[in-house]
């Protein structure tokens, strides 16, 4: 080939490829105060996900608290994975799109519910099998609020928490999204005897979505908005504080988290197209997944370059050595930030402290702004414990909240102290 003729083919491949950015480039993105560097923006829920719509951030803050213990990841059926211990409040947790419990798994659960268990479940879409059994209609339990926004005002019943709303805004490849907010119905369940249902939370316009229903012996906390409990949403403080006091309303035990029915385990071969995936041409899929499509111009462009001037070198080419990159700062920088909010044993003991007081406004209705005897002494005749044990815990959070190191036995002493209470109140 001339030397003009080498010309011409570079500067069309060169018009090629600009044409092809200003087609398939997009536009430039807003730049937002938080921002998550990926292109996987997929809703897993799943707790190991550090994506958006991960619930990790979620599984580090139980971690860290302690609420709940030590908590159980279930990636088996409820019916081989599920535990119930007699001396402790089993929780079934799950956040998801969609649960999908199969029918076997919902009367298993069930049964855990009214042996004086808890259930607790954030879903977009509740598993039907499940829901069919506490309510008169499953079909109309969620229903969608009748304008699209990007953002809901949500707030509690509760009378300390009412006054304040936390506002929540979707995220989608780091800019707002309008979508349908769901909501529940709080008529359609079907209550015996001493069952009771209440509303926890609303949005600015009274719709619930946050409901505790006492079944039986056991506790049912239905959540129609998943999203809550996302990376993306807990990354923000208002988030944060949101999860936090959900989280306050459910009485302390032993979680057991649901991952495996996170996806369908259901056998297609009845199906109709005999579970045979759909096929889809390549250039679809290319056009579908913009990081491949742009990996596979670069590479015909490569190609395209190496054919031309590849026959200009007669030497062989010795390959250069690439350095190696440092990411350790990077990794470190990741981890300050994930973890930013927990590594400090005062804060963690300021969180116990106002974890304790919600679970005693919650269950006595007992508040005050001054921990003095006449509330030591109410608190000791509702719950049953003695005055000494309780002065002993309010004396222990002061004493660690001003005390400028606080130890690892510290804070196993204060957790102790306050694992008996809750084992042992009434």
């Amino acid at each position: 080939m001339s030397k003009n003729g080498k010309i011409l083919v570079v500067a069309g491949v060169i018009i090629l490829f600009v044409v092809l950015l200003y087609l398939f480039g997009g536009s430039k993105r807003e730049k937002q105060p938080e921002q998550f560097v990926t292109d996987v923006w997929l809703e897993t829920y799943d707790p190991a996900d550090r994506g958006p719509y991960g619930t990790h951030v979620l599984k580090e803050l139980l971690d860290t608290v302690g609420l709940f213990g030590n908590f159980l990841q279930l990636n088996e059926e409820l019916s081989t994975a599920l535990k119930d211990n007699k001396d402790v409040n089993d929780i079934y947790f799950f956040i998801g799109a969609y649960n999908f419990l199969e029918d076997v798994d919902a009367d298993y659960l069930f049964d855990f519910l009214l042996e004086g268990n808890t259930v607790f479940m954030a879903c977009d879409e509740f598993p039907e099998p499940f829901i069919s059994l506490i309510t008169r209609d499953a079909d109309s339990l969620l229903y969608e609020f009748s304008e699209r926004d990007s953002v809901q005002r949500l707030q509690f019943t509760h009378p300390d928490l009412m006054n304040d709303s936390y506002e929540s805004k979707y995220i989608y490849e780091n800019k707002g999204r309008a979508r349908a907010w769901e909501y529940m119905r709080s008529d359609i369940f079907s209550l015996f005897g001493d069952d009771t249902l209440f509303v926890l939370g609303t949005d600015e316009y009274s719709n619930a979505n946050f409901l505790r229903i006492k079944y039986g012996a056991g506790n049912i906390f239905l959540h129609s908005t998943p999203y809550q409990f996302t990376n993306i949403s807990m990354m923000k403080r208002r988030g944060f504080e949101y999860v936090e006091k959900v989280l306050a309303h459910i009485p302390p035990g032993r979680i057991q988290w649901d991952r495996y029915n996170l996806e369908s385990h259901y056998s297609s071969e009845g199906d109709d197209t005999g579970g045979v995936e759909e096929r889809r041409s390549i250039l679809e899929f290319l056009m579908n997944n913009p990081p491949l499509l742009w990996a596979s111009i670069v590479l015909l462009l490569g190609a395209l370059f190496y054919a031309i001037f590849r026959g200009k070198r007669k030497q062989r080419i010795i390959p250069a050595t690439e350095a190696k990159d440092n990411t350790s700062m990077q990794y470190i920088t990741t981890l300050a930030s994930l973890y930013l909010q927990e590594n400090q044993h005062n804060k963690l003991i300021k969180l116990k402290e106002r974890t304790f007081l919600n679970f005693l406004a919650d269950h006595y209705y007992i508040t005050s702004k001054d921990i003095d005897e006449k509330f030591i002494s109410r608190v000791a005749m509702k719950s049953g414990i003695e005055k000494e044990r309780i002065a002993e815990i309010f004396k222990l959070f002061s004493v660690l909240e001003n005390k400028m190191g606080v130890t690892d036995e510290d804070l196993i002493l204060l957790h102790q102290k306050i694992e008996y209470f809750y084992k042992k109140c009434q």
